[in-house]
């Protein structure tokens, strides 16, 4: 089963942070095989006990794509995007990603989606909530500094001890039951 993570056209949303806490707690749930797939093809520099391949071909039980930030132009990236049968859509509380996640959300007719609203400020916004409400369940992750520079540090993103990690801990563990009971 692949379980893909993307945000669309916008980098910078949390997609390899929440791929990562992803790819542990499957690993931590189901004790397989699980396998995350590097589709930008760069680097994370991370030292983690995931196993990371850039190569889609690569077979396992369980895999999470984390997609990096494409354009609809890209036929590659858009066609394995259109088979993902499981999607977490990561987006921020931000009127270009919003216009984004609609149109890339609007391509995913009948399939498993959860919708992550990462780096939220004080309290979310009512008009982010509404409009992605209506397409998916919704887990909202504070914004937080020590998410932000993890990656510096190459540090793994499961390793840091911040509320907004938790957050992203918990959508986690529930997307994961949820695709369990589907």
């Amino acid at each position: 089963m692949d379980i893909c993570v993307a945000s669309g056209a916008k980098g910078g949303t949390g997609k390899t942070t929440f791929s990562f806490i992803l790819g542990h707690i499957l690993n931590y749930l189901y004790k397989d095989n699980i396998i995350l797939i590097n589709l930008s093809k760069i680097p994370y520099n991370i030292k983690t006990d995931l196993y990371i391949s850039t190569d889609i071909n690569e077979g396992g039980s369980l895999r999470v794509l984390d997609f990096p930030a494409f354009q609809m132009s890209d036929r590659y990236l858009l066609s394995l995007y259109l088979s993902c049968k499981n999607m977490v859509f990561v987006v921020d509380e931000d009127p270009y990603t919003a216009e984004i996640a609609e149109a890339f959300l609007r391509l995913l007719n009948n399939k498993n989606i959860a919708i992550i609203i990462n780096m939220i400020i004080g309290k979310p916004s009512i008009k982010y909530l509404i409009k992605y409400r209506k397409i998916s369940n919704i887990y909202l992750v504070p914004y937080d500094e020590n998410i932000r520079i993890y990656r510096t540090e190459g540090l793994d993103p499961i390793r840091v001890r911040s509320p907004g990690v938790a957050k992203m801990i918990r959508a986690a563990v529930d997307i994961a039951r949820r695709l369990n009971s589907s």
